[in-house]
């Protein structure tokens, strides 16, 4: 298995965050409301479909580019089926998402269930 990984820094803000308007001054620095700046990865590609399971995802489920929230995706209207074939668990978020070789990409695994039950037991 082979996993090329990018790292992104995503910077969060907290709510009281001010976007500046046309022709307002912005000030060089970060402002103190930053919340937390976080490195996630949102460049994964798993070669390989060994250990293919059964899928099953709910309509709206987000398919994305790495197993995390802020990594860029794409929503399935429809509910539907895809293989997985291992996880990922993000201790420090407490999240674990499913890779699809078909979506080539990460699905959280709060919209899907294993009816068959064969969910991955491999980490990526």
């Amino acid at each position: 298995m082979k996993i090329r990984r990018t790292l992104v820094a995503a910077v969060m803000l907290g709510a009281s965050a001010v976007v500046p308007t046309a022709g307002a001054a912005v000030a060089a620095s970060a402002p103190a409301s930053v919340a937390r700046i976080a490195a996630v990865d949102c460049d994964w590609d798993i070669e390989g479909r060994d250990g293919i399971r059964h899928m099953h995802y709910k309509a709206g489920a987000t398919f994305r580019g790495g197993p995390y929230s802020e990594c860029d995706g794409y929503k399935q209207p429809n509910q539907g089926w895809a293989h997985a074939i291992c996880y990922y668990y993000n201790p420090a978020r407490g999240t674990k998402w499913f890779w699809s070789p078909d979506w080539t990409s990460w699905v959280y695994s709060g919209n899907v269930t294993f009816p068959y039950g064969d969910e991955p037991t491999r980490r990526c």
